[in-house]
């Protein structure tokens, strides 16, 4: 598979690297071990640095997608704010957007109270 040798899009952008590996993951006939060890190869070093306590504690997932899972909780662990880019689009957006009023929304009047 590709992405077993694809670093470069692991460590630019790892949600994407994910999203295609899941995918292509479940079309190929592989077992899970041949799965995680190709995985371990391709993840950025800080990913394999914060999963050694699951290695020697010998509590790693013992599924390919399980596995997945997991460095994706991670990775989202240790990067915050590559991930609220991801669900809220960069900051420069965010800020650009402030102060500016949605046309389609609805004004609502604070002197409205509800009982």
């Amino acid at each position: 598979m590709v992405l077993w040798v694809n670093k470069y899009l692991a460590k630019k952008n790892f949600v994407k690297y994910t999203e295609q590996y899941r995918t292509l993951a479940r079309i190929v006939n592989y077992s899970n071990e041949v799965h995680i060890d190709k995985m371990k190869e391709v993840i950025p070093n800080e990913l394999q640095n914060a999963l050694v306590i699951y290695e020697i504690t010998n509590q790693s997932p013992k599924t390919w997608d399980d596995y997945l899972k997991l460095l994706m909780q991670v990775y989202k662990a240790l990067h915050l704010d590559k991930t609220q880019d991801i669900i809220f689009g960069p900051e420069e957006n965010r800020e650009k957007s402030r102060g500016k009023k949605d046309p389609d929304a609805m004004e609502i009047d604070e002197r409205v109270r509800v009982r």
